[in-house]
């Protein structure tokens, strides 16, 4: 029990890697800018006096205008200028005492579709975090199956099915967890309210994958650039993010939730923005070390072999939960947070 616990707690803080979600805007096109213009100005920042400059709030802000104006032309540019794309994915998830691998593999391709895999192993328990979006529904797939699991799937598949087939049934879906969002019913609801479809928080809950990971960025962080580093031989902007503001504990009823989510949450984020295209190619969630001075990667994800393809199967954007398990439709959870962005203040959730 205590490895399966550890296994779901380390795939849970995986997930604050890719698993958010975004909005589509077909006239976004329109703000998109030439990535060498906003690199231009972050070099000319970059190039200034970091440390006493950083005393000065005008050279400050600044900064923080030309990085997350960053951020945006690169959520923008991965869903509009770019074709479907794959690569690989490397995770490694840090605790102050421990450290855990995964990987796993991404999809992208226009219209807001994205797939992204990863897959880790615990002592004896194996984790898989699927999400899946075709542009109109994204999918959330988490399994924790232990050695225990895989030993009786074994046995039973020799056997004729016993009076105890529902009982293993009902343990093994409790280490699934299948969730939906409608994102159609999203879209719908905003128009019908007046959200501005432009915005970052309504393109966190939207999207899904990298253009998913940026949006929810942009909408809660505030970055810079820090530096220039090279990486696999190509050159990158190092941005650093802080939170805009804390999320006010009114907010979370319950106590414990209000505890889990101050102690999980990254202090900074960095993530590196390739100079060519935009993209971003490194992510690093740092939370401040409880025993010493520094920082430790609470989750530090790498996308490598990133490749340009003519095309992609659209199956592979679909999803079709098994049989016998009914999906946790948490679309009403996206709508209850939309309805906090509209100009109608009193719209109904229905």
């Amino acid at each position: 029990m205590r490895r399966l616990t550890l296994a779901a707690g380390i795939a849970g803080i995986a997930a604050i890697g890719l698993f958010v979600w975004l909005s589509q805007g077909g006239d976004l096109k329109q703000t998109v800018k030439n990535p060498q213009e906003i690199l231009g100005k972050m070099k000319s920042v970059l190039s200034g006096k970091s440390s006493e400059d950083e005393l000065d709030p005008a050279l400050l802000a600044e900064k923080i205008r030309e990085g997350n104006s960053l951020i945006r032309q690169s959520r923008l540019l991965l869903l509009h200028n770019m074709g479907p794309i794959s690569a690989e994915v490397l995770q490694i998830i840090q605790t102050p005492t421990q450290s855990f691998r995964a990987t796993g593999k991404y999809w992208q391709a226009p219209q807001s579709k994205s797939r992204l895999l990863v897959e880790m192993e615990i002592e004896k328990a194996s984790g898989r975090i699927l999400q899946v979006s075709n542009g109109q529904v994204i999918w959330s797939v988490r399994e924790i199956t232990s050695e225990a699991d895989q030993a009786a799937r074994a046995e039973k598949s020799k056997s004729e099915k016993s009076d105890n087939d529902k009982d293993d049934t009902e343990k093994h879906q409790n280490r699934l967890q299948i969730e939906r969002v409608d994102l159609q019913r999203l879209s719908d609801f905003a128009k019908a309210t007046g959200v501005d479809e432009t915005g970052s928080q309504f393109a966190r809950e939207m999207h899904s994958g990298l253009p998913g990971l940026l949006s929810s960025l942009e909408a809660r962080m505030d970055f810079r650039a820090v530096k220039q580093v090279s990486i696999n031989q190509q050159s990158c902007i190092v941005l650093e993010g802080e939170w805009k503001a804390d999320i006010p504990e009114n907010q979370l009823e319950d106590g414990f939730a209000v505890k889990v989510f101050q102690q999980s949450r990254p202090d900074l984020v960095r993530l590196f923005i390739r100079e060519s295209d935009l993209f971003p190619m490194r992510y690093l969630c740092l939370k401040q070390h409880p025993d010493r001075s520094g920082y430790y990667a609470q989750l530090a994800m790498e996308l490598t072999e990133v490749t340009q393809l003519p095309n992609l199967d659209p199956s592979m954007f679909n999803y079709r939960p098994p049989d016998e398990q009914v999906p946790n439709d948490i679309t009403h959870e996206y709508l209850s947070r939309i309805a906090t962005y509209g100009k109608a203040p009193d719209a109904v959730v229905k």
